[in-house]
């Protein structure tokens, strides 16, 4: 994914023009103090947001979102969640894909069952990256993802993403914790924001 003089204008606050390039097979993390147009650029990211000006080369990437449990239904199972993301976006998954995409979350099969409202924080989250890796979307875009995660949590979040950078994936980090970033295997670039108006 590309951007290029991709603007984001909403009155009082002006965001860009931001040019960056997010390779495959390495994470970029997008820095800048609270205010600066992290989230907003993430959501144009992943076209929940339409830029003013620019544009975006490549396809959108899917939201890892930073309140995963404001992002999920609490009344559908895990398993409508990962179940409706695939066919959204045209495929549907067997039940063995769906556990394997769940393991590789770190999360275990008996989860289908259960309901988003009774997830954990850090199930939650690893249930967004597994609605992620459902929608077979290539790049995945996390903003402050572990930012609601206990440490212990956090550092298990941040291997995930690392091993699918080092798998092949674009993965887009905004977050304030690049200690935690810095601690994963994965390459990392980066990408400042300040804010413009």
């Amino acid at each position: 994914m590309e951007l290029h003089e991709l603007e984001m204008d909403y009155g009082r606050t002006r965001i860009g023009p931001v040019n960056a390039d997010f390779p495959a097979g390495k994470v970029t993390v997008l820095r800048g103090g609270s205010g600066s147009g992290k989230t907003t650029l993430c959501l144009t990211m992943t076209g929940f947001l339409t830029p003013t000006a620019g544009r975006i080369l490549g396809e959108p990437g899917v939201l890892v979102p930073q309140n995963p449990r404001e992002w999920l239904n609490p009344r559908h199972t895990v398993d409508e969640v990962i179940d409706r993301t695939a066919r959204i976006l045209g495929h549907s998954l067997g039940e063995e894909e769906r556990v394997e995409i769940l393991a590789r979350a770190l999360l275990g099969p008996e989860l289908l069952a259960h309901r988003c409202g009774e997830l954990s924080g850090g199930q939650a989250a690893r249930v967004c990256l597994a609605r992620a890796l459902a929608s077979g979307v290539d790049t995945i875009v996390c903003d402050e993802p572990t930012a609601a995660l206990d440490a212990s949590n956090a550092a298990r979040f941040a291997s995930l993403i690392s091993a699918l950078a080092e798998a092949g994936r674009t993965v887009v980090w905004a977050t304030h914790d690049l200690p935690l970033v810095m601690a994963t295997n994965a390459g990392c670039g980066f990408v400042s924001l300040d804010r413009a108006g």
